[in-house]
């Protein structure tokens, strides 16, 4: 739908919000006196270190430098806090609940992408519609899909491998993300909609090619401009702020026919559901709506909700699994080893202890994969960094005492309100005093040798940040680690992967997620280079 946005006045008005921000920089902060580095420049403080530089490569010299609580610049010398110590995300993301929250710049982002859903809400709207979808995304329910996966992840090595007699080849180089993508999207399409992605279908193919480059277009690697765009918009008002998605960048034009497609596909899928037909289906959209319509009142989704609510799982669901399998992969190929070892295991467990009579992998009985998918969504975090705003003025409790730059020693942080907060999960997922001396290397054995530490719980999983933490901790964690357990077991079973001429030159970019990108090549977007070859028998 077109809309007439009167430019003017948005140029106006954010010119007046730059002001506001000067004006604020030269008031004395009460983080002033953390410890930190110097601006990088004054138009866009840090934010570029931490935005454009490789995952991790700044975080971690931060936490090595300044410690776990530390004082950061943004544009016009704004300061903001940056988080990576366990009791203070402790308390940001669980303790304090809807006193510290996502600020709504950083929600406009996720609605941009995905409209109005769960990811996007805040207080009682996102409390509401969390109650709502949570029951759907339980441990039995998500182990209930894992014969889904398995048998999408059987099909793909099987196209694999047909491709590879045709033509011939004892190792194909293989783009990872669009290697997996098909089949995990038709993985998410059948346990979470029942739906058949691989149908034919002008605009289910379309909505499919759009979800594969949802990140890497839609956020991917920033510009000055947009990191400083980014930097100021958490003091523009939210009645300035909508409007801006119909600001003419290839990005926002990418994200509004990219929600566009979504709500197509989301209409489609909601009007063949009825709370009396999917009593007995077992995908997640159907428990949803039946839960939707089990509470009276308070406790439903208005009709303008439910369509969002399908669009941010299929934007979430798909983007993150593949990036997080991707990895695994990667680890697996640059580490041969490991690999061996990981096969080994999984020819080891006899099927008649590792699968009951519905096809569910025990995979309880895969000590080593299980670590080999921690240590990976340790080490390779896809969501590199959280962002809240506190709504009152708050007192952090820390791990330990921090040394001001003014030589006080504090053991808990005060802060006002309207304060904004940078959560690193890439720097708490490598904190030495949690996860060992050797916290910058990937080294799965660590989650069997008892060299990992729990002194503070935070994450969902493990004590991992990976999948967020409190009452926004990601609603489909189980799914996921469901879903990556059965594609790891399945492809590392028939299938072995390698490093190839490309792979040493692969990046971790920060485009809202980690995603791999080719060193010189990044403007053809997400690639991760592999060989891949079939396993013979002799090499079982």
């Amino acid at each position: 739908m077109s809309i007439y946005v009167p430019w003017v006045l948005i140029v106006h008005g954010l010119f007046f919000v730059c002001l506001y921000g000067a004006w604020k920089a030269k008031r004395k902060s009460p983080l002033d006196d953390l410890p930190g580095p110097p601006p990088e420049s004054f138009l866009l403080g840090n934010l570029r270190q931490l935005m454009r530089e490789q995952v991790g490569t700044y975080d971690i010299k931060l936490q090595d430098i300044y410690g776990m609580v530390v004082r950061i610049k943004a544009p016009f010398g704004e300061d903001r806090l940056w988080v990576s110590d366990p009791k203070a995300i402790q308390y940001i993301l669980q303790t304090s609940r809807y006193n510290i929250v996502k600020s709504y710049a950083a929600r406009f982002g996720l609605n941009s992408a995905t409209g109005r859903g769960v990811n996007g809400a805040e207080g009682p709207d996102h409390y509401r519609q969390r109650r709502i979808i949570l029951p759907a995304f339980g441990h039995s329910e998500s182990r209930a899909q894992i014969p889904i996966f398995r048998q999408c992840a059987r099909e793909l090595v099987q196209e694999f491998q047909n491709r590879a007699e045709s033509l011939g080849d004892d190792v194909r180089e293989e783009n990872i993300p669009e290697f997996l993508s098909p089949a995990v999207l038709n993985a998410l399409g059948l346990a979470a909609f029942n739906y058949d992605f691989r149908d034919d279908g002008e605009d289910r193919a379309e909505f499919a090619a759009s979800l594969r480059d949802f990140m890497a277009k839609g956020f991917g690697l920033p510009s000055d401009l947009k990191v400083f765009c980014q930097g100021v918009m958490v003091r523009v008002p939210p009645w300035l702020l909508d409007p801006m998605i119909y600001f003419p960048s290839s990005g926002l034009a990418f994200l509004r026919r990219h929600v566009h497609l979504s709500n197509g596909i989301a209409r489609t899928l909601i009007q063949s559901r009825s709370p009396e037909d999917d009593v007995d289906k077992k995908d997640a959209l159907s428990r949803i709506v039946i839960a939707n319509h089990s509470d009276a009142g308070r406790w439903q989704f208005t009709d303008e909700e439910l369509a969002p609510q399908v669009c941010t799982l299929l934007g979430a669901g798909l983007e993150t699994t593949v990036t997080s399998l991707g990895w695994i992969l990667f680890e697996l190929a640059t580490h041969a080893d490991e690999q061996r070892q990981l096969r080994d295991e999984i020819y080891s467990v006899r099927p008649a202890d590792n699968v009951d009579d519905t096809g569910t992998v025990n995979f309880d009985k895969l000590p080593f994969l299980n670590a080999v998918i921690k240590e990976t969504v340790r080490f390779d975090v896809v969501v590199p960094h959280l962002f809240r705003e506190t709504t009152r003025d708050e007192v952090i409790p820390l791990s330990g005492p921090v040394v001001c730059r003014s030589g006080t020693v504090i053991k808990e942080l005060c802060i006002p309100q309207g304060t904004h907060i940078i959560i690193s999960d890439v720097a708490y997922n490598r904190n030495r005093d949690i996860w060992g001396e050797d916290a910058d290397i990937w080294r799965p054995s660590r989650w069997l040798d008892g060299s990992v530490k729990s002194p503070t719980s935070v994450g969902v999983w493990s004590n991992l940040i990976s999948f967020g933490a409190g009452h926004r901790a990601c609603l489909g964690w189980q799914f996921a680690v469901a879903e990556m357990q059965a594609f790891v077991f399945e492809l590392i079973s028939r299938l072995k992967f390698e490093a190839m001429e490309k792979t040493a030159l692969i990046r971790r970019e920060n485009c809202l997620v980690t995603l791999p990108m080719v060193g010189g090549e990044e403007q053809k977007g997400n690639q991760l280079p592999l060989g891949i070859s079939i396993i013979n028998h002799s090499e079982k």
